[in-house]
């Protein structure tokens, strides 16, 4: 199901102890892969550990980079599950019913469109073809905004509710705006002296990929990227990747985050549920981005199915097989593409053609102004011809063989002697990635999509832009001193003076540790979390340790008065 380096990641899972499993579940459950700082990690209850045992399990997290951290300017750390982890721990820690609902009872509301990948792909070949200049502000000129326009399949309606911010917001529409983004992020485009311009080394990285793995980092870059800072929201964009669901079965959109087990008896559900049109604001997403197709149920309700199996598409590598096959040359002047040509061949035939349709099977046009168009770019007719004898499955039509030949002659003829718009700009497929370059394919790393804080749109997690901080505490400045706690008070079982015990319960309050004491004749562990002075009653988890930690008697929140518990002794670990 996942990759061989999610399948290590896995083994380490099942290698943590089960204190820091229990602390990684919590952190998870809460914020997912959201930040969160020393205040909300204190905070956290999680059943039989004390804050001490937290705080050296979440330590141990750290070291094993489980959580990493960065600090911000005034030195306060946050903390975060690291995007790549997130998978991994939604598979561990986040049950899901997957029960699926008959076609029959589904109508199709929308179906998703041609794919983000292919509007990624048409946007990179308009650049080959077309100079692409900036005005003063440092924003595309609205002629160039319009024709993306022309040439994505997304849509505005497709990217409603997803509240995104992003400079020149007035300029771009936002579903420009997000194609934009991904070529900016994935490094494919860079701004250089008033122009955008294509990153041709990561332009034959991209297109040495496979269709699917394309469509693999694009939806983890949306999931980094366009995701809002909630946790309740991302565990819903990772729930509906869940290994369990299958391509082409529709399922109920389900708007819960994912649950925790059960809390401690008195606490309220912590648990908050992600509003249906917030749902369906990502849903709209992945439909727009050919991902899903959206339908209703007779009462109205939102399903969703996969158009290609999640599980498949999360686990692919990168270095997938990208076909082999040939294309071919209609008499009409039709190019037709089949879906395993590789992108290498398919963007060169592209830049000399101009696009009829995005299907199954892509169909291009080759025409006159095509092949001019391709030849001012660094593309002439004779290397469009050689191109197209190469990689045409049953060879050129004679008829279009002779068009290529004369407009060769009618481009030498009529003196085009204007500058390249780009040397090159039209790459020959032969340098893509070689055989020798394919291990260092940017794309195939197991840890890309790497860093998300470049790009034209602001992610949701500012924290992706401050550099990480991989600085330890020390293990001692966790546990409390023993030297400044009377020995007897953490070896002894045994009963005390009133005043002491309360003294014992406030210290152990205050080192954040735990106690065993003894209740109605049975001992129980106790984990203090707050007092009361007036009168003197402190409330906690009690516990019966010989209980199994997940049964329904997990743990009951209560107050004890002063009195009300007999022998006793404070844990330090």
């Amino acid at each position: 199901m996942m990759e061989q380096q999610d399948v290590t990641e896995a083994i380490g899972l099942d290698r943590l102890l089960l204190k820091e499993r229990s602390v990684l579940q919590h952190i998870w459950t809460r914020f997912a892969g959201q930040r969160f700082n020393d205040d909300k990690l204190r905070s956290l209850r999680v059943r039989r550990l004390s804050g001490v045992e937290v705080q050296l399990a979440f330590l141990s997290l750290r070291q094993q980079r489980w959580v990493q951290a960065v600090k911000q300017g005034w030195g306060e750390r946050l903390y975060f599950i690291p995007f790549d982890k997130l998978q991994i721990l939604q598979e561990a820690f986040g049950d899901l019913e997957a029960g699926s609902v008959p076609a029959a009872a589904v109508k199709l509301q929308q179906e998703g469109r041609s794919g983000i990948a292919v509007d990624m792909f048409n946007v990179l070949v308009y650049m080959a073809k077309n100079r692409v200049t900036m005005t003063s502000k440092g924003v595309l000129h609205k002629k160039f905004i319009q024709k993306l326009g022309s040439v994505v399949g997304l849509t505005p309606s497709d990217v409603e509710g997803l509240a995104l911010q992003y400079e020149h917001a007035d300029v771009y529409p936002p579903h420009i705006a997000i194609v934009l983004d991904l070529l900016f992020s994935l490094e494919l485009v860079a701004l250089e002296q008033g122009e955008l311009k294509l990153n041709r080394t990561a332009l034959r990285h991209w297109l040495a990929l496979s269709r699917e793995a394309m469509d693999r980092l694009v939806l983890l870059r949306m999931m980094q990227r366009y995701v809002p800072g909630s946790a309740e929201y991302q565990h819903f964009t990772w729930r509906i990747c869940h290994s369990s669901r299958i391509g082409g079965m529709w399922y109920y959109a389900q708007h819960l985050s994912a649950n925790d087990k059960a809390p401690l008896k008195g606490e309220p559900l912590s648990g908050r549920a992600l509003s249906a049109e917030d749902a369906a604001s990502w849903l709209r997403l992945l439909t727009g981005c050919g991902y899903t197709d959206l339908g209703m149920d007779h009462d109205g309700q939102l399903l969703f199915r996969w158009r290609m199996d999640p599980c498949s598409l999360l686990s692919g590598s990168g270095q997938d097989n990208t076909g082999s096959s040939g294309l071919f040359i209609q008499p009409d002047f039709d190019i037709l593409i089949p879906p395993d040509v590789p992108y290498t061949v398919k963007f060169t035939a592209a830049c000399c053609t101009e696009r009829f349709s995005d299907d199954v099977m892509t169909v291009y046009r080759l025409t006159r102004d095509s092949v001019f168009q391709a030849a001012i770019a660094g593309m002439g007719p004779e290397a469009i011809t050689a191109f197209f004898t190469e990689h045409a499955a049953a060879g050129i039509p004679e008829n279009v063989h002779a068009a290529l030949r004369q407009w060769g002659k009618e481009f030498e003829s009529a003196g085009k002697n204007e500058p390249l718009r780009y040397t090159g700009a039209v790459p020959n497929d032969k340098t893509a990635i070689g055989a020798g370059d394919e291990g260092d394919n940017r794309y195939a790393s197991p840890g890309y999509p790497g860093s998300a804080s470049c790009g034209l749109i602001r992610p949701a997690r500012s924290e992706l832009a401050l550099e990480l901080d991989d600085s330890l505490p020390d293990k001692a400045s966790i546990v409390p001193d023993l030297n400044r706690i009377p020995i007897m008070w953490t070896r002894d079982w045994r009963s005390y003076h009133g005043s002491t015990a309360k003294q014992m319960m406030e210290q152990a309050l205050e080192l954040s540790a735990k106690l065993e004491i003894a209740v109605d004749g049975s001992r129980m562990e106790f984990i203090p979390f707050q007092l009361e002075r007036q009168p003197w009653k402190i409330s906690g988890a009690l516990y019966d340790p010989d209980s199994d930690s997940d049964s329904e008697m997990t743990g009951t929140v209560v107050q004890l008065g002063e009195g009300e518990w007999r022998e006793m002794r404070l844990v330090i670990p």
